[in-house]
């Protein structure tokens, strides 16, 4: 910033010369719900809750809006011509991240958990045991090999509003005497709604399983115990 005094006859003014670029610029106050949420400009964060956001003559900033557990929100500002000029306020407010409400973060997710088969029990009633478990949450087996002491189901897909999330379960024969099956569930995520189940190159591992499966290991591993 620059001070100039000028004087003329008996008057003086003085005149504060603000930058040219800075007095061109525009500045949009972004205020977010919740109040936690993080801001980021164009990819560095800047504060959470309010910031006054500065868009330069001829340029365009992007503000993110994230914070675990909400839908993520993104915002462009542009100060070109032509372009629709930026707001001087702006209130955000993030949505709930069903395909995290939904799910819970575990380690069983894509591990595979060993359990142990009583030694009194016969490997056809444990198996029998393992396929009713398994047909109490999945519809369809994709594979179902009795001799080898292998299932596998379809995907199950459920979409989400940001989000889709699919999951199928492995059961497979790891030892004969004891005998024991390995059981892992196999979670992935596409972070886009409405990605086809089938889709595999959409999908990558997901650490969170849905709800609804909550306590299946323990209902199987008890089954098969006792």
């Amino acid at each position: 910033m620059k001070k100039l005094l000028f004087t003329h006859g008996f008057s003086m003014f003085l005149f504060v010369l603000m930058p040219f670029t800075a007095l061109m610029a525009e500045r949009v106050t972004v205020t977010t719900s919740p109040q936690n949420a993080k801001i980021y400009l164009n990819g560095v964060l800047m504060g959470s809750g309010k910031l006054l956001v500065t868009v330069p003559k001829k340029e365009c900033v992007t503000v993110e809006i994230r914070l675990d557990g909400y839908v993520q929100e993104t915002r462009t500002y542009c100060n070109k011509k032509g372009m629709t000029s930026p707001p001087r306020n702006e209130y955000i407010q993030l949505q709930v991240d069903e395909s995290i409400s939904a799910t819970f973060q575990t380690d069983i997710a894509n591990n595979e958990i060993l359990i142990n088969v009583k030694t009194t029990k016969s490997r056809e009633e444990a198996w029998q045991q393992v396929v009713s478990t398994v047909l109490g949450k999945f519809d369809v087996l994709e594979n179902n090999d009795e001799k080898a002491g292998y299932i596998r189901t379809s995907w199950n897909g459920t979409p989400f509003a940001s989000n889709t999330v699919r999951v199928r379960l492995i059961v497979k024969q790891a030892s004969e005497d004891p005998l024991t099956y390995k059981v892992k569930f196999v979670s992935e995520e596409s972070g886009k709604r409405g990605t086809p189940f089938n889709a595999d190159e959409q999908y990558r591992p997901f650490n969170r399983i849905l709800k609804r499966y909550d306590g299946f290991i323990e209902e199987l591993t008890t089954k098969l115990k006792n």
